[in-house]
């Protein structure tokens, strides 16, 4: 091992060692409860009874005990490392690991009870492979390309296969094995919800005016919220602009483009997490623009008070509408402000805690083979009681009902 492979080893683990720091103390505020993401109870409970429409993150989370919270802060933390090495490789240095780091957009996903942590972790395996050039570029490509089978959100990452394209035949080919997972591009079916169609902003179905769409992508992109910070995307463009080789150059470009493209998808249901690949892609770009230490530190900064405020109002909402789940009484940042109901919403539902603690006490005394009947909640919640109950109590049938009266919904 030479002394700049040492030196580079070194970093990467102070750069790890701070990034699980980060992730671990965004956690810990965040509180003890249901899972706190997305699918994280539905995925929790795929690894005992299967099923699950992304597979790949179902083994890794077997794999990591069936723990989606920590397997996230484990990858969200490697994948820093990750980003930054593929600057070291490609000549723009490590700066975009320590963005990585801080960027709200980088820590929400490791610490959320989801599947975007472990994806982009496969995703950027693979890139990072890819700029070992000739076949590993290829097989590289072909590695990212399985993060479709763990979460499609993170293909916006693929633009830094740009910097080595022959890494884009083998993600390409890819993809085409596991076109499955990304037929809702392809193949959309409007009435199927996000899993059916990711072209939201145009009624379900490619749109017909794609000027009047990407137009709309552009409103869409000026109305994301400023804790996101999505403004480094295009920076690390600008920056773009002053290296040699073309192929980077579109790489930084791309970022751009991904979010853009992403924004003119989902329209009016855009989340600026949809964007966190798109931001993360970027990053190297970044810190190759902030390369004196008077620029990067500020920048950091100015990315952990975002952060900070992130957490913390997501914290006082999740008290607020899970008093259930523990906790703690943490001081919030009240700026910039931060959309944390809506977040909550996407991540859990009230008192999902509490739906937890229900599904075990009707795992304890429920009659075999009886039948059990909650009120629907929004985007399939009533999973936090029946995804539980389902692994504790498989003889159970249970069932949404809008009739549901609510002396006996949930018994």
């Amino acid at each position: 091992m030479t002394l700049e492979h040492l030196e580079v080893l070194k970093l990467s683990l102070r750069m790890l060692m701070v990034a699980l720091i980060v992730r671990m103390l965004g956690a810990i505020a965040l509180g003890d409860g249901a899972p706190f993401g997305p699918d994280g109870t539905g995925a929790e409970a795929a690894v005992a009874l299967g099923g699950h429409p992304y597979p790949l993150h179902i083994m890794m989370l077997s794999l990591f005990g069936g723990d989606a919270r920590g397997l996230s802060i484990l990858c969200g933390s490697l994948n820093c490392v990750l980003i930054g090495l593929w600057g070291h490789r490609v000549g723009l240095g490590m700066r975009g690991g320590w963005l990585a780091v801080v960027a709200p957009l980088s820590v929400l996903p490791g610490v959320l009870s989801a599947g975007d942590a472990p994806a982009m972790t496969v995703a950027l395996l693979g890139i990072l492979l890819s700029t070992l050039g000739g076949w590993w570029a290829a097989l590289g490509g072909v590695l990212a390309g399985l993060c479709v089978a763990a979460k499609p959100v993170v293909l916006p990452v693929f633009v830094l296969l740009l910097a080595r394209p022959v890494s884009l035949v083998g993600a390409s080919v890819m993809l085409l094995a596991l076109r499955q997972f990304v037929a809702p591009l392809w193949n959309p079916m409007p009435q199927g919800g996000l899993l059916g169609t990711w072209w939201i902003s145009s009624g379900g179905h490619p749109p017909a005016e794609v000027l009047s769409w990407a137009r709309e992508g552009l409103v869409r992109l000026l109305e994301v919220p400023a804790w996101a910070q999505i403004w480094w995307v295009f920076f690390g463009a600008l920056a773009a602009m002053r290296l040699k080789p073309r192929f980077l150059i579109w790489a930084g470009i791309g970022g751009v483009l991904a979010v853009w493209f992403t924004a003119a998808l989902f329209g009016g249901r855009l989340e600026a997490r949809y964007l966190s690949a798109a931001l993360i892609a970027s990053l190297p770009f970044v810190g190759f623009g902030l390369r004196r230490p008077w620029l990067l530190v500020p920048a950091c900064a100015v990315m952990l008070w975002s952060t900070t405020a992130l957490v913390t109002q997501l914290s006082a909402s999740r008290a607020r509408l899970d008093s259930y789940a523990l906790v703690p009484d943490v001081p919030v940042l009240d700026w910039p402000a931060v959309e944390a109901d809506a977040i909550f919403r996407a991540c859990s539902t009230e008192d999902a805690t509490r739906l937890r603690r229900l599904a075990q006490q009707l795992a304890e005394v429920a009659p075999a083979g009886s039948t059990i009947v909650t009120e629907p909640r929004h985007d399939g919640r009533e999973g936090e009681l029946f995804w539980p109950l389902r692994v504790l109590r498989p003889d159970l049938k249970m069932h949404a009902s809008a009739t549901a009266e609510s002396g006996s919904q949930e018994h």
